[in-house]
């Protein structure tokens, strides 16, 4: 109940109550209003608060104690590995360097803003984007699951885009990724001579815009050679400094089943043909552990640094784009849009989650298809 007095020239409220996360009486008051109605408000609000939370939620618990419990408790037991990993770099990296020391009720939205602006001066569009979309899913969280705050001040905060044109994605044209393919093929008195695996595995991502996670956790359990399919229901993980391991698909779409054409068929059969034959030919060499189709020479996974190595390497050879191995997926999906391949195939092939992902990351080439399209339409009506 609410109880109301004249101090001077001004009004007071007090509000008692018993915390019902505590299970003490408290009393909540504030003066300095001007009149009584303000005052009567004022200790509604209160009331209304007490009413749904039980309990005030003050917001003076600090921004680094707030998250360190959000990713405890929140994070860590729902999300994968290397999801918990990223997430807790860009908070203690990006997020607790600005916002730590403050109380979660002095995070305020126009601040906040300017942070966001500024990230954008050095980061790209998308890595503000998870960087906000961390932050304003644990104020959402200390709202509505911890009851320390009465709003989320972050909603509707703007990112600014990218107006540069560098956050179109980067892909090989036909010309530059079958110039590519074959300068990936062995090459005499080189590091890389022992094996034709990279080539295999480049053709392969070209030919299926797999992910390299999905391409590195292949075992040739996962092809169909008489089908002509390819099953993706692994990825393998490499967390920055630490141990690589196996986990199920990015998401519940990225499970899926692939046809491969019959060149890529070809360069897989020869591919496990060479894995028995270096292993044979060279001591160092070790039998690929667990059936997997592309190894280290002790049998091991392959690791994404040096297949990362070995394509720039390539690339700089060749006088090409030096882009990163994910280049070609993104050229796969590409061409099969150029080529005509309807789009919610072309989704459904990459894994995406949805036809809108894969039009929104593809749009310069979708934009073309829908004038090329509407050109063939207007000729026809003519």
């Amino acid at each position: 109940m609410a109880y109301f007095r004249k101090r001077g020239a001004k009004w007071e409220y007090r509000v008692n109550y018993t915390d019902k996360k505590t299970g003490e009486q408290k009393v909540a008051s504030k003066s300095g209003f001007s009149t009584k109605a303000e005052a009567k408000l004022a200790a509604a609000a209160i009331e209304l608060d007490l009413a749904y939370y039980g309990f005030l939620p003050d917001g003076k618990e600090l921004v680094s104690k707030f998250f360190e419990k959000w990713l405890e408790v929140y994070k860590k037991p729902n999300v994968k590995p290397i999801t918990y990993s990223v997430q807790e770099q860009n908070v203690r990296l990006n997020i607790l360097p600005r916002w730590g020391k403050l109380q979660m009720k002095d995070v305020n939205r126009n601040e906040y803003q300017e942070w966001i602006n500024e990230l954008r001066l050095n980061y790209s569009e998308g890595t503000v984007r998870r960087i906000h979309s961390i932050m304003s899913s644990a104020m959402n969280d200390a709202v509505h699951d911890f009851n320390i705050l009465r709003e989320n001040p972050l909603l509707k905060i703007k990112i600014p885009k990218d107006t540069t044109g560098t956050g179109k994605v980067k892909y090989f044209t036909r010309e530059q990724l079958n110039q590519f393919l074959k300068a990936a093929k062995p090459v005499k008195n080189s590091k890389y001579k022992e094996s034709m695996q990279y080539s295999a595995l480049f053709t392969l991502l070209a030919r299926t815009g797999l992910r390299i996670g999905e391409a590195l956790a292949l075992t040739w359990d996962d092809i169909d050679f008489e089908k002509q399919l390819l099953s993706v229901n692994k990825t393998l993980v490499y967390p920055l400094n630490s141990t690589p391991y196996i986990s199920t698909p990015k998401s519940k779409t990225s499970g899926r089943t692939i046809k491969l054409d019959t060149p890529t068929v070809q360069i897989m059969k020869r591919q496990r043909i060479n894995q028995k034959e270096v292993a044979l030919r060279y001591e160092n060499y070790k039998p690929a552990k667990d059936n997997i189709v592309f190894s280290q020479h002790d049998g091991r996974w392959l690791r994404t640094n040096v297949v990362r190595d070995y394509f720039k390497t390539v690339c700089k050879r060749e006088g090409i784009p030096i882009l990163s191995p994910h280049a070609l997926r993104h050229s796969h999906a590409v061409h099969l849009l150029e080529a005509g391949a309807n789009i919610k195939y072309v989704s459904e092939r990459l894994g995406h989650k949805s036809v809108k992902i894969t039009a929104d990351t593809y749009l310069h080439v979708t934009q073309k298809i829908e004038d090329d399209a509407l050109s063939l339409y207007e000729r026809y009506v003519k």
